[in-house]
């Protein structure tokens, strides 16, 4: 017998069915990348490959579509001319809020 009911989200769910709402192109990495950067802003690609355990180039292709979408930029360190330090924008941080996702 089939029935006719339908599925509901649960409410944890909610806050990345408004954030695909608002870029449904961004990817689950994506994402993670820009939640990351967001937490801890001004550290490297270095850093945040280390920290989300994924290759570096990776990290780097995240970080490209972020900047292509305004969400984030790359400023290169006063510290250390090698090294470039990523933070979320003001766009990035609105999309963030909006999604329920910004992180303090």
């Amino acid at each position: 017998m089939q029935t006719t009911e339908t599925l509901s989200l649960p409410a944890a769910a909610t806050p990345f069915t408004e954030m695909a709402a608002i870029d449904a192109n961004m990817t689950c990495r994506q994402i993670a990348v820009l939640l990351m950067i967001a937490a801890h802003p001004g550290n490297s690609v270095r850093q945040l490959a280390a920290t989300l355990d994924l290759a570096k180039p990776v990290v780097t292709r995240a970080n490209d579509k972020l900047v292509e979408l305004g969400l984030i930029t790359r400023t290169t360190s006063k510290t250390d001319r090698r090294e470039v330090e990523l933070t979320v924008t003001k766009l990035g941080r609105l999309m963030l809020q909006k999604a329920g996702l910004w992180v303090a």
